[in-house]
């Protein structure tokens, strides 16, 4: 990953959750970590995490979630006994269906600290870490509570690839299998459908964090991963998949030049596009470009597509700009 790129999506959207949790308060060398996590039975299931391999609970039932663990595990049909704050601030990706469920869970903090006291009074059975490998989750402090699976993601593959071994720790592969088929046949049935379509658009996936510059996704990004599953067919700027976002000069707009549509993000919590995105929208050169010509600059939600929930959703806004195209 670059590092111009790093400043901005992986900080502010993968990254989002993670930089709220500088975790704070106890946390000591509990008797929860990952060597007892098995019990004296050593029954469990071994996980292979970022923190190395974890032996969880066969039968965890008292899971707290931080950050984007919380829409992994509400996808598998699992509810956190605790989980990070959400709000408008940190909405983390939540499915509509999923938001007000997750208000009511437990929240163990919110804005720049976890409590690691709140943690442990909820007596967990399991902690799930999920966020960008950037931050520092004090993820031994939370070993000392609980078998902990961390997740430090660095692509966005990594989080599906997290989602699956999340699944695997509390025993719901079948449900994510179910999930993965369902994503897998609904990618195939907007292939086969639009295909004559999709052969003659070139896509493109950009957004802005201000600072004069504008950020275009590539065809390994979140959403442009979900695109390329469809079929699509990229912009010269976002077909290159080294990085899955590369960021520019404002001054070099003209590079999504040849995109017959550009899909920009929308803010989660407010259903609007950032205002960022907004300015760079209003320059001159971006007027020129033959998508916002033709009105065919339109919004995406779950522009950080971290799982196979939120991915078949964005599946279903492409068929939608596939029918009106």
């Amino acid at each position: 990953m670059n590092t111009r790129a790093a400043r901005g999506r992986t900080a502010a959207a993968l990254a989002g959750a993670a930089a709220l949790l500088t975790l704070t308060a106890c946390g000591g060398n509990g008797s929860g970590g990952s060597e007892a996590a098995g019990g004296k039975d050593g029954k469990g299931r071994v996980i292979e995490a970022s923190n190395g391999k974890i032996t969880v609970p066969a039968d965890a039932k008292r899971i707290v979630s931080i950050s984007y663990a919380t829409g992994a595990l509400l996808d598998l049909g699992v509810e956190p006994v605790g989980t990070s704050a959400i709000d408008e601030n940190n909405p983390m990706e939540l499915l509509p269906s999923q938001t007000d469920r997750a208000k009511k869970i437990t929240s163990i903090g919110s804005g720049i600290e976890t409590n690691i006291e709140k943690v442990a009074s909820l007596k967990p059975d399991l902690i799930v870490v999920e966020g960008a490998a950037a931050f520092d989750w004090n993820v031994k402090k939370l070993e000392g509570v609980a078998p902990t699976l961390y997740f430090g993601i660095k692509t966005p593959v990594d989080l599906l690839n997290a989602q699956e071994k999340i699944a695997q720790a509390v025993g719901k592969e079948d449900v994510f299998t179910k999930l993965k088929t369902d994503y897998r046949q609904k990618a195939d049935q907007i292939k086969n459908t639009y295909g004559d379509k999709l052969k003659n658009v070139n896509w493109a996936v950009a957004s802005s964090y201000g600072n004069g510059e504008f950020i275009v996704d590539t065809r390994t990004s979140w959403v442009g991963r979900v695109l390329a599953d469809a079929g699509a067919k990229f912009a010269k700027a976002s077909d290159d998949g080294k990085e899955h976002e590369v960021t520019y000069s404002q001054e070099k707009i003209d590079v999504l030049s040849d995109a017959d549509v550009i899909l920009v993000p929308r803010t989660f919590a407010t259903g609007e596009v950032p205002k960022e995105v907004k300015e760079l929208q209003d320059k001159p050169s971006w007027k020129l470009l033959k998508a916002s010509k033709d009105n065919r600059v339109l919004p995406v939600t779950y522009a950080t597509t971290d799982r196979y929930g939120t991915s078949l959703d964005v599946l279903g806004q492409i068929e939608k700009i596939l029918k009106g195209l």
